[in-house]
C-alpha cells in the first residue's frame, strides 16, 4: 500500500486541484501464473493451428500475471458457462475490493476517528462481470460505511474506466469538499477465456490478468496539509475508430476485439491530446517527470514513448507492470502510480501524467503534482 499524507509539503505556490491523493491500495489474486509456463503447459495445444502464437506470448511484454482462473487448471474440462464466469466475478470483485477497502481504512485509523462517518461516496469499476447488489453496496455493508452514502457502479467502460470512476470523484468533492471518497477497480479478466482460437485471441489471452487498486480522496485544500494533487483531467473519443477495440456479452463468455492499428492510431494523437492536458497548467511535455501509459500491450508504450521522446525510465513503471501482472484492464494505471509512488518516489512540486485508452478509441488522462 502507498499512504502519502506523511509527504513534505514544497514552499513553491501550489495552485489548487481537485482533489488530494490521501492513500492508495491494491490488490490481486494470489495465484500467480509465468507466462513461459502457461504458454508450453496450456496455451501451445489450444492454439496450435495459429502459427505465431508462440511469438505473441513471448512478444507480450508479460512475464507473470495473477489470474483467479489459472488457466492451465480452470479450463483443463472444458470451458465454463456464463453463470460460473459471473460467480467467479462477484466472488474475486469482493476479494479483492475487501483487501483494498480494508486496508485503507485500517491505515487512515478508521477506529481511532471513525472515517467511516466521513466518507460520503464510493465509486467502484468493474467491465469484467454484472451482478446485483452491486459489489459497492455489499463492502458498503460489510465496512460499516454509512446509510446515505453516494454509490456509483461503473460498468462496460473498458480500460479507462479508472478515470471515469476518478472524475466522479471529484465531482463529489465539489460539491462536497468536506466529505471523503472511495474511488477504485477490481477486474476478473481470466474469467473470459473463450474456446475461440485466432491470432487476435491469443494476443488477447496474452495480456490480461486480474488485479483491483482502491483510493482514498479528499478534495485539495491548496496545499495546507501534503499530498499528491490531482490538477485536472482531459478526455478525447475519436469516433472514427470505434470498430478497433470492443467489448460484448456472448453466450460462453465475454468477447474482446482488439485491432493491431490501435497503437498506430493512439501514436497519432497522443502528442495533441497530452498537450491539451497540461498546457492549462503552464507545462510543456518536457516539464513532466512522470508517466503512467496503460499498457494495452507493449506495442502501445513503444508508440507513446517514441512520440513523446520519454526516456527508458519514464517508460519504466508502466513497462514493469506489464511485466508483473499484465493488462487488468481498469485497474492497471493505478497499479503505475502506486508504482511510481513506491519506487520512483516522486520529489514534492514533480508532475505526473497517466493516461488509458478503451473503446470509442477513448483517451483518457490526468494530470497529479507531488
Amino acid at each position: 500500500m502507498t499512504t502519502l499524507s506523511e509527504a513534505p509539503a514544497t514552499g513553491r505556490t501550489r495552485t489548487r486541484g481537485v482533489a488530494k491523493l490521501l492513500a492508495l491500495r491494491t490488490a490481486a489474486p494470489d495465484t500467480v501464473v509465468p507466462q513461459q509456463d502457461a504458454f508450453e503447459t496450456y496455451y501451445r495445444a489450444q492454439y496450435r493451428d495459429v502459427p505465431k502464437a508462440e511469438a505473441i506470448f513471448r512478444g507480450s511484454g508479460v512475464h507473470t500475471r495473477h489470474m483467479a482462473w489459472d488457466p492451465r487448471t480452470a479450463y483443463a474440462d472444458g470451458h465454463p458457462p456464463i453463470k460460473a464466469r459471473m460467480a467467479a466475478w462477484e466472488e474475486n470483485v469482493l476479494a479483492m475490493s475487501r483487501r483494498t477497502v480494508g486496508g485503507l481504512l485500517d491505515a487512515a485509523g478508521r477506529t481511532g476517528d471513525r472515517l467511516t462517518d466521513r466518507i460520503g461516496s464510493f465509486v467502484l469499476a468493474s467491465c469484467t462481470g454484472y451482478a446485483g447488489p452491486t459489489p459497492d453496496i455489499l463492502l458498503a455493508k460489510e465496512f460499516g460505511l454509512r446509510r446515505d452514502l453516494r454509490r456509483t457502479f461503473i460498468g462496460h467502460m473498458g480500460c479507462n474506466a479508472a478515470f471515469n470512476v476518478l472524475k466522479t470523484a471529484f465531482d463529489a468533492l465539489a460539491a462536497r469538499p468536506g466529505e471523503l471518497v472511495l474511488a477504485g477497480s477490481a477486474e476478473v479478466c481470466s474469467v473470459h477465456h473463450r474456446p475461440e482460437f485466432n491470432a487476435e485471441q491469443a494476443v488477447v489471452n496474452a495480456l490480461f490478468g486480474d488485479a483491483g487498486a482502491m483510493t482514498l480522496l479528499a478534495a485539495d485544500d491548496g496545499g495546507a496539509t501534503p499530498g499528491p494533487v490531482f490538477l485536472g483531467t482531459h478526455t478525447e473519443t475519436h469516433p472514427e475508430t470505434t470498430d478497433a477495440m470492443s467489448w460484448h456479452i456472448e453466450d460462453q463468455a465475454f468477447r474482446m476485439t482488439l485491432s493491431p492499428y490501435v497503437p498506430f492510431y493512439i501514436g497519432e494523437s497522443i502528442e495533441p491530446f497530452v498537450e491539451r492536458l497540461i498546457a492549462p497548467h503552464g507545462l510543456g511535455i518536457g516539464d513532466v517527470q512522470h508517466w503512467g501509459i496503460h499498457p494495452g500491450g507493449p506495442k502501445i508504450i513503444d508508440f507513446v514513448g517514441g512520440k513523446l521522446d520519454l526516456t527508458p525510465d519514464q517508460l519504466a513503471p508502466s513497462r514493469a507492470v506489464l511485466a508483473e501482472h499484465g493488462n487488468c484492464s481498469s485497474a492497471t494505471i493505478l497499479l503505475i502510480l502506486d508504482r511510481i509512488l513506491r519506487e520512483e518516489r516522486p520529489a514534492p512540486g514533480e508532475h505526473a501524467v497517466l493516461m488509458a485508452f478503451g473503446p470509442g478509441l477513448t483517451m483518457e488522462s490526468a494530470l497529479v503534482r507531488f
